[in-house]
């Protein structure tokens, strides 16, 4: 059984492929905010939820743009109901 999300056409070091959950799980959007003197972190929370919206875990996604370079810093954090880390991944574009 293919445990990974299935979002269609791959996408280069996206997110998206990180996340572990089970193919009748999905993501619900919990909230969004910007942190940083020039709202440099973009911040994005998720629920990963069943079919019945039992909740089975979180995720959040912390997108950063360096203020000098404009490079990008993308982490990915997965935790369980329980809070133990799932998936817990950076990497720079």
């Amino acid at each position: 059984m293919d445990t990974r999300l299935n979002w269609g056409a791959p996408m280069s070091n996206s997110w998206k492929d990180k996340v572990v959950m089970g193919n009748d799980c999905s993501l619900q959007h919990k909230q969004s905010h910007s942190k940083g003197f020039m709202q440099e972190t973009d911040i994005d929370e998720y629920n990963i939820v069943d079919a019945s919206g039992e909740l089975f875990g979180t995720v959040v996604i912390t997108n950063h743009t360096a203020v000098k370079g404009l490079r990008r810093t993308v982490s990915v954090e997965q935790r369980d109901k329980a809070g133990a880390i799932i998936v817990r991944e950076s990497w720079t574009e």
